[in-house]
């Protein structure tokens, strides 16, 4: 994986998701901005994860395709920012997601697992410090604040970071 960021940005390291063994390493990079907060990770060469999905209804807020990217059946993988109604709350995600995560309407929940030639691929644009924060808060206090943010320099920003993935 290789990926275009801003220059006051940093990437660390990290032994990734997943289990190890033959043809399976897992990575995973970790991008923080110039202040040190983390802002997305994207994990590669993950053996033995998947994802879970309840019932949603979906809103796309933004898409496009991720041409530097293919998963394993030729589909090319798509940038979305989605927000979906969960128990009465709203989630957002931001991140690389097969296209069928992004079909607006009763769904079930996205997942961002993508198959790729050396396993399993997630990714996501980093909301919270703590994961299970997504599960009692919504990362904007309304769909307009979410969207007043597509149209900041840090949305801007992270776009042009996953729109730049590429898969060797």
């Amino acid at each position: 994986m290789s990926f275009s960021y801003p220059a006051s940005w940093s990437v660390r390291t990290q032994r990734g998701p997943g289990r190890e063994g033959p043809g399976f390493q897992p990575i995973e990079a970790i991008v923080s901005d110039g202040t040190g907060a983390d802002l997305f990770r994207i994990a590669s060469g993950a053996d033995g994860i998947g994802c879970t999905a309840g019932p949603v209804s979906r809103t796309v807020l933004d898409e496009a395709a991720v041409p530097g990217m293919t998963e394993v059946d030729g589909s090319t993988p798509m940038f979305g920012f989605i927000v979906e109604r969960i128990g009465g709350q709203d989630q957002y995600a931001m991140a690389v997601m097969n296209r069928r995560n992004l079909q607006e309407g009763e769904a079930g929940s996205h997942c961002t697992l993508l198959v790729m030639g050396n396993g399993g691929s997630v990714n996501q644009v980093i909301f919270f410090d703590e994961p299970a924060t997504l599960a009692t808060r919504s990362a904007f206090s309304s769909r307009q604040a979410a969207k007043e943010w597509m149209a900041t320099e840090q949305y801007a920003q992270l776009k042009a970071l996953i729109l730049s993935l590429k898969y060797s």
